[in-house]
């Protein structure tokens, strides 16, 4: 059966073990590592494709164990099948989750290795295909072949606006529901939105923001939302602001103000998933509240930022 390793946001590891049999029928989870899955898969790959939570994802050639790893030793002698054999390609250098330059006789027998396997053809500036040599600090790599080229990047995105990939895990930990009736306080650009939209099921989603430019059905301050009953809302997922860049004067007030709001529409079963990167401050917020439970914390970067995704449940 083929193998694969596909890699996913710092901190979901546990969130994505239990997600990927069910999205992904067949596939059998054999190690999970921070921010990186490996697993069996009879199936066709491009099923894996469709997978809404991975960033990338490669055909697994080989795997390696050991502390002293090293580019040299992990390419293989051997002839290897590549399921993607014919266009072009180039290798890739990878160590402790950082591209790593290497020497130009290393760089050839690398590619030397893949034309003797395959009808492949080096293209260093905008291959069809690509080959990485990945080494992690965890003390293991591998050598696999990328399935298909990550489209959407951060250059794709709104400044603030989360990855889509990120916006989606955040609703796996929400476990939305059929019947559930769903808001996103602080909808900013509608990732989060976009994601229950597109793979979960749900009776009502309630989108707002603040700010009317950004194009929500409901424009409401978000600490007061007159709009909405109390205890009518199954499942808040939302990403606040941070006050990093907006005009938040005391974020820790911020925070008992927005969480005196939600347990004021939340229902008494209900959920909260929140993301913020003032870590502090937000837990000091709910434990002042009263009115929660931290059911789950994923400690987990946003932008190169310390950050946590909280599950809350009244208490």
């Amino acid at each position: 059966m083929a193998e694969y390793i596909s890699s996913f946001t710092t901190g979901f590891g546990e969130i994505v073990a239990q997600a990927l049999p069910s999205l992904l029928p067949g596939a059998g989870v054999q190690r999970v590592y921070d921010g990186l899955i490996r697993y069996a898969y009879p199936g066709n790959p491009k099923d894996i494709h469709r997978l809404p939570f991975f960033n990338n994802s490669w055909f697994l050639l080989r795997f390696f164990e050991g502390k002293n790893l090293s580019f040299h030793r992990m390419i293989p002698e051997d002839k290897l099948r590549y399921p993607i054999s014919e266009g072009s390609f180039r290798v890739r250098f990878s160590r402790g989750n950082q591209f790593a330059g290497v020497d130009k006789r290393l760089s050839q027998r690398a590619e030397n290795a893949i034309i003797r396997s395959s009808r492949l053809k080096p293209d260093r500036l905008n291959p069809a295909t690509e080959l990485w040599y990945v080494i992690r600090d965890e003390g293991f790599g591998f050598y696999g072949q990328l399935l298909q080229k990550r489209v959407s990047t951060e250059k794709n995105l709104h400044p603030g606006e989360l990855r889509p990939e990120f916006a989606y895990l955040m609703c796996l930990c929400g476990e939305p529901k059929q019947g559930s009736v769903i808001l996103d306080p602080f909808a900013g650009y509608g990732a989060i939105p976009m994601q229950i939209t597109k793979h979960f099921c749900f009776k009502r989603l309630i989108a707002n923001d603040i700010d009317p430019g950004k194009a929500q059905p409901m424009c409401e301050d978000a600490l007061h939302l007159t709009s909405i009953t109390d205890n009518s809302i199954d499942l808040i997922i939302t990403d606040p602001p941070w006050g990093y860049y907006e005009e938040i004067g005391d974020i820790a007030l911020f925070y008992e103000s927005m969480l005196r709001e939600f347990g004021r529409i939340l229902k008494d079963d209900g959920r909260a998933v929140v993301l913020s990167a003032r870590k502090e401050e937000f837990t000091r917020a709910v434990e002042k509240s009263g009115a929660f439970a931290v059911e789950m914390t994923i400690h987990t970067l946003v932008n190169g930022k310390k950050a946590g995704v909280y599950v809350l449940k009244p208490s």
